[in-house]
C-alpha cells in the first residue's frame, strides 16, 4: 500500500507538471498569434491611409520593412504587387484563406508553417475601396522553436519537479499512513479516538474490535467444548484401563472393557480428525479450488463408504438424477457430501431410506429420520451443537459434521437450505451457484 500511494502521488505531481507545461505552451502560442495579428492589423491601417495617395502599386515598396511583407491582390486573385518577390511570377492567391475571408467579410487572417524550419508565416488582409485586397505578413519563430531553444532548461525543470514530487510523495505518504499504523498498537487504548485518527476509519475500527472480540469468544467456547468432548472419552478409557490394570475385571469383562476402550478411542480419533479439518478450513490452508467435481460420482462413492453403517440399520441409499461438474476442491466437496449422507444414516430410523437427488449444480439429501425441531434449525451448523445429545453420542457423532459442511459450502459459494419435519425426515439441499 505504501509503495502504491507513493507512486500515485508521484505520478500525480509529474502529470500535473507536464500538463502545466503543455498548457503554458498552448496559452503562449495563442497569445502570440493574437498579438501578431493585432500588430499586422495596425500596420495595414497605416498603409490604408496612404494607399489612396499612391500613383501606382509599386509605390508600396516605400512602406516596406525588413520584417514586413506587403502584397496587393485584385479581386480575381492575381498578384499586383509583392514586396519580396516578382508579382508577375507569383501564382493566383484566390485560394488563400485570408484572401477569401477578406473578399467575403472585408478582412481575414491566417498563419502557416513556413518552409524555413521552426518559422511561421502570419497574414492579415483587408478589402480596399477599389476592390483590391491589401495583405501584410510577417515571419516569426514558432512556439516550438522558442521552447526548443530552451529544451535543456525545460528538461531540468521537469526533472526538478519529479524530484520534488518524489520527496513530497514520500513525506505525504508517511503522514497519511502514520495514524493508520498507530491503530495496530493502540486499537484497545481509551485514547485512540483522541489521536489524529481519521473519522472515516472509526466504523472500521469498531468493526475490527467487534470481530476480534467475537473470534476471541468463539475460540474460548471452542476450546471449552473441545476440552469437554475429549474429557468424556479419556475419562472412560482411563476408568476401564484402571479396572483391567487392578484385575477387577476378569474373563469376558476384560474383553468387554477393551471393546469400550477401542470405541472411545475411535470416537476421540474421529473428533480430533474433525477438529483438524475445521482448523484447516478456518485458516484456509487448503488446496486450490480448481478441480471439476462430479457430484454424482462423489455421492456414489460416499454411498459405498457408508455401506456397512447402512447394513447395520437396514437403510437403503439411492442416488438419482444427473449433475453438472462443479469447480471446487474434490476432497472438501467429498467431505460435505459424506457428512450430510452420514448424518442422514445416523439419525434415520431402522429400515429407513436416504434419497440423494441431483439436478444441475444442486444436490439434495433426503432422509426418513427423526427430523429437526424448528427452534433448533438455525443452530444445527454451530460447532458441537446437537439436537439430541444422547442419540448423537450413541451414534458416534462429534457435533462438528455440519460445521464442516457449512465451511465447505461458504468456500465454494454454495447455498444451503434445510427443511425438516419431526419424526418424518429431513431434506438438506446444497446449491453450488457456479465458479467463485
Amino acid at each position: 500500500m505504501k509503495r502504491k500511494l507513493i507512486l500515485s502521488l508521484f505520478y500525480m505531481g509529474l502529470i500535473a507538471a507536464l500538463v502545466s507545461v503543455a498548457a503554458t505552451v498552448f496559452i503562449y502560442q495563442n497569445t502570440m498569434r493574437d498579438e501578431v495579428r493585432d500588430n499586422l492589423r495596425d500596420e495595414l491601417r497605416l498603409l490604408k491611409i496612404s494607399y489612396p495617395k499612391l500613383q501606382n502599386a509599386d509605390e508600396l515598396m516605400d512602406y516596406n520593412a525588413d520584417d514586413l511583407r506587403i502584397t496587393l491582390i485584385n479581386s480575381s486573385g492575381s498578384v499586383l504587387f509583392e514586396s519580396d518577390s516578382d508579382a508577375k511570377q507569383m501564382e493566383n492567391h484566390l485560394d488563400r484563406p485570408e484572401i477569401r475571408s477578406a473578399i467575403q467579410n472585408g478582412s481575414g487572417s491566417d498563419y502557416r508553417l513556413s518552409s524555413t524550419l521552426g518559422v511561421e508565416d502570419y497574414y492579415y488582409a483587408e478589402k480596399l475601396s477599389d476592390g483590391n485586397i491589401l495583405r501584410v505578413s510577417t515571419q516569426i519563430s514558432s512556439v516550438f522553436s522558442v521552447f526548443g531553444n530552451s529544451f535543456y532548461i525545460l528538461v531540468a525543470i521537469v526533472l526538478g519537479i519529479a524530484g520534488v514530487s518524489v520527496a513530497v510523495s514520500v513525506h505525504t505518504t508517511k503522514r497519511i499512513l502514520k495514524p493508520i499504523k498507530g491503530l495496530s498498537k493502540s486499537i484497545d487504548s481509551p485514547s485512540l479516538y483522541d489521536r489524529e485518527t481519521y473519522p472515516e476509519l472509526v466504523p472500521l475500527i469498531e468493526e475490527i474490535k467487534y470481530q476480534r472480540n467475537l473470534q476471541s469468544d468463539m475460540r474460548q467456547e471452542f476450546t471449552a467444548n473441545v476440552s469437554h468432548e475429549l474429557k468424556t472419552p479419556l475419562t472412560a478409557i482411563s476408568g476401564y484401563a484402571e479396572i483391567i490394570e487392578n484385575d477387577i475385571a476378569r474373563g469376558d469383562d476384560v474383553k468387554r472393557f477393551a471393546g469400550k476402550i477401542r470405541t472411545e478411542s475411535s470416537r476421540m480419533l474421529t473428533l480430533i480428525g474433525d477438529i483438524i479439518k475445521l482448523s484447516k478450513l478456518d485458516s484456509d490452508v487448503t488446496s486450490e479450488a480448481s478441480d471439476m467435481v462430479d457430484l454424482k460420482k462423489t455421492a456414489e462413492e460416499c454411498r459405498d463408504s457408508l455401506a456397512v453403517a447402512c447394513k447395520e440399520k437396514d437403510i437403503m441409499i439411492t442416488v438419482t438424477g444427473e449433475a453438472e461438474p462443479v469447480k471446487g476442491n474434490q476432497t472438501e466437496i467429498y467431505e460435505l457430501v459424506y457428512n450430510l449422507m452420514d448424518n442422514a444414516v445416523k439419525y434415520n430410523r431402522q429400515g429407513g431410506n436416504v434419497d440423494v437427488i441431483l439436478s444441475g449444480k444442486t444436490i439434495c439429501i433426503s432422509d426418513t429420520g427423526i427430523g429437526i425441531p424448528e427452534k433448533d434449525r438455525h443452530r444445527i451448523f454451530e460447532r458441537f451443537y446437537r439436537v439430541d445429545k444422547s442419540r448423537s453420542k450413541a451414534t458416534g457423532g462429534t457435533g462438528l459434521g455440519l460445521s464442516i459442511v457449512k465451511h465447505v459450502a461458504e468456500k465454494h459459494n454454495a447455498a444451503i437450505k434445510v427443511e425438516s419435519t419431526l419424526n418424518v425426515g429431513t431434506d438438506i439441499t446444497v446449491e453450488f451457484n457456479g465458479e467463485k
